[in-house]
């Protein structure tokens, strides 16, 4: 492997707690770098949940420190998905999505029946904004992912 050139890899794995209000079957999406002969390379990926205040978080973890690659920091720059869960007090502090948050911990809920916004976690980042950005910034060939 060259200094310019690693393998990356679209990276799925069991979720330990999935997500009730999502499609069952689904895996934690993340995009994975080899940077070593030995195989080992980065992840990087957004953790959490959608029910924090903050909802998820950017994360990149690497054995060992192929982190100060100057091209993949602009994924730490990419929206990461918001919260959009919280605890329902209307019904008996059930935790569900949320139309909007007008406050720290103010939401205005879906109205049983109502159309809800499709939620978007680890795989909608990184099928919507990693990979995306990574072809951008050609980082990635198009038969890469």
């Amino acid at each position: 492997m060259t200094s310019d050139n690693y393998p990356v890899y679209k990276v799925k794995s069991h979720m330990a707690l999935p997500d009730p209000h999502m499609p069952p079957g689904r895996f934690h999406h993340a995009i994975f770098v080899e940077t070593r002969k030995d195989g080992s390379g980065t992840l990087y990926h957004v953790t959490g949940d959608v029910t924090s205040a903050n909802g998820m978080s950017y994360e990149s973890r690497e054995s060992p420190d192929p982190a100060q690659l100057e091209g993949y920091h602009f994924l730490a720059s990419l929206p990461t998905p918001p919260q959009q869960k919280a605890s329902n007090p209307r019904k008996q502090g059930r935790v569900e999505p949320f139309k909007e948050k007008i406050g720290d911990y103010e939401y205005v809920f879906y109205a049983d029946g109502e159309e809800r916004k499709p939620l978007w976690e680890c795989t909608e980042w990184v099928e919507w904004y990693a990979i995306p950005a990574l072809h951008e910034h050609r980082l990635l060939q198009s038969g890469d992912l």
